[in-house]
């Protein structure tokens, strides 16, 4: 559909340029010839045919143009007739100017095309700020605008002096098995470290580039390679492949590095976003260390319900942004402790009834701390309903099923089953075997069957398997020294 309506743009444009020639021709005629200074007006339809028909369309008007002007003559009045010599060099400068301006039209085009594109990217890229997902589009898009093989980024590791893969779209399991590269065994690597794009003509001949068998192995033929740079230092470097031989012309080197330059910002900026997403993490953890170790029965407590949940959150196939969201809110779960006396903390089950309505109101102290942090805004559901139940005797608000949050009930299950296995002041933790019977037992009252199903799976029936410290989120790559 698209073409038929391209080519009945181009027939009306053509019909178009027809009706002006002939307009031309009869103003030049009765303005007294070519001698008067109206001929110069057959330039217009030979500039518009070059802007939207281009080459082809330019060239086609200039002939006819020229041939329109041959039969006039060079003065109506008198008479006289064009010498062939001026018919010639009439047509010759038709001719050169449809075709310049054709060619000055399709430059401007490809740099409306290029402005366009790196737009494109710029929204593709900036559409995350998490460094990993940063750098996947990157090395995607990459491949895309270049229609080549693959595309890989690697980040320089100062401290180790080494380039180490961070991303890649199109490449194999294999051939990325690579690893790190240092720059001593690397003088291409190096080269471009300096500033300098290089182009390899075929990598699997080239002793420049290192990996000469495993290029052939994976189908790799020419590679282009450019740095990632910001403020003229260079701390990566993005490689594109081609699975046949191919020159990179001007524009695709010019536009791969205008992106690449561009990539390097966004780079730096997702580096920035992980490096307070870590720094908050990190408080945070702090923080609910500081309030555990008010109480020795509660201490590691938020970094075991972390575990437990992360467990249990990627038993159901979570996304990396869940899983760091339901991570922060399992951390931060009991943060509104903050709020009880040491007395209360250390009386545990033997609580009055003051202390028992401020550790009931624990979840809404703990929101009220948070809400002021946009950050953690996503993890504030949990945090506020993690104590409510299945059966809606829960609190502060006795929600039931599932009107109470996802994140909470998740919370809920890995809260119940560190309690089982780490028991209280006065009772000791269970057997993994005997607390998997009781965390049974509670399904369907305190917790929601399904997760606590979904939870003993996810344990196997086996042993615990080892407590793994709690870590801050990822960033998908090893961030250069």
């Amino acid at each position: 559909m698209r073409r038929i309506w391209a080519n009945r743009s181009a027939i009306a444009v053509g019909a178009g340029i027809g009706l002006m020639l002939a307009l031309v021709t009869l103003v030049t005629y009765l303005d007294g010839g070519t001698s008067g200074s109206l001929i110069h007006f057959y330039y217009i339809p030979i500039v518009i045919a070059s802007y939207f028909l281009g080459d082809l369309g330019g060239i086609v008007a200039s002939f006819a143009a020229g041939l329109l002007a041959a039969v006039l003559p060079r003065d109506v009045m008198m008479g006289t007739p064009q010498p062939l010599q001026d018919i010639l060099i009439r047509l010759a400068l038709f001719y050169f100017i449809g075709l310049i301006t054709a060619r000055l039209f399709a430059k401007l085009e490809e740099r409306r095309a290029d402005a366009t594109s790196l737009l494109d990217i710029s929204r593709s890229v900036n559409a995350s700020l998490r460094l990993s997902d940063v750098l996947r589009t990157i090395a995607e898009t990459a491949v895309r605008i270049t229609s080549a093989k693959a595309c890989s980024i690697r980040l320089l590791n100062r401290e180790r002096d080494e380039l180490t893969p961070a991303a890649s779209y199109g490449l194999s399991l294999d051939y990325l098995a690579k690893g790190p590269l240092r720059l001593s065994d690397s003088p291409l690597d190096r080269e471009v470290l300096a500033g300098r794009t290089v182009t390899i003509a075929d990598a699997r001949t080239d002793p420049r580039f290192r990996y000469r068998e495993e290029a052939s192995e994976e189908g790799i033929v020419s590679v282009l390679c450019l740095p990632l740079r910001r403020a003229n230092e260079a701390f990566g470097v993005l490689r594109v492949y081609s699975q046949a031989p191919h020159q990179w012309s001007h524009r695709e080197r010019r536009l791969l590095q205008a992106f690449a330059d561009h990539a390097a910002v966004s780079i730096h900026n997702a580096r920035l976003h992980e490096s307070l997403r870590r720094s908050y993490w990190e408080t945070v953890n702090a923080l609910a260390r500081a309030i555990e170790a008010k109480d020795p029965y509660t201490l590691g407590h938020s970094e075991r319900v972390t575990d437990y949940a992360l467990q249990l959150g990627r038993a159901l196939e979570l996304d990396s942004e869940a899983l760091e969201v339901l991570r922060f809110a399992a951390t931060l779960h009991d943060i509104g402790k903050i709020g009880l006396t040491d007395e209360s903390l250390a009386r545990g089950g033997h609580l009055d009834m003051t202390d028992e309505i401020g550790l009931r109101m624990h979840p809404l102290i703990g929101i009220s701390i948070l809400q002021p942090v946009e950050f953690l805004a996503p993890a504030i559901p949990a945090v506020r309903y993690h104590h409510e139940r299945w059966d809606g005797k829960g609190h502060p608000e006795g929600l039931a099923g599932d009107a109470i949050p996802l994140f909470a009930r998740i919370l809920a299950v890995a809260n119940a089953w560190d309690r089982l296995l780490t028991g209280a002041p006065g009772r000791e933790g269970l057997p993994e075997a005997q607390a998997v019977r009781e965390l049974r037992r509670l399904a369907g009252t305190e917790l929601d069957p399904a997760l606590t199903e979904a939870f003993i799976r996810a344990l196997g029936h086996g042993p615990r398997p080892p407590r793994q410290e709690a870590r801050p989120p990822e960033t998908g790559a090893e961030s250069p020294a």
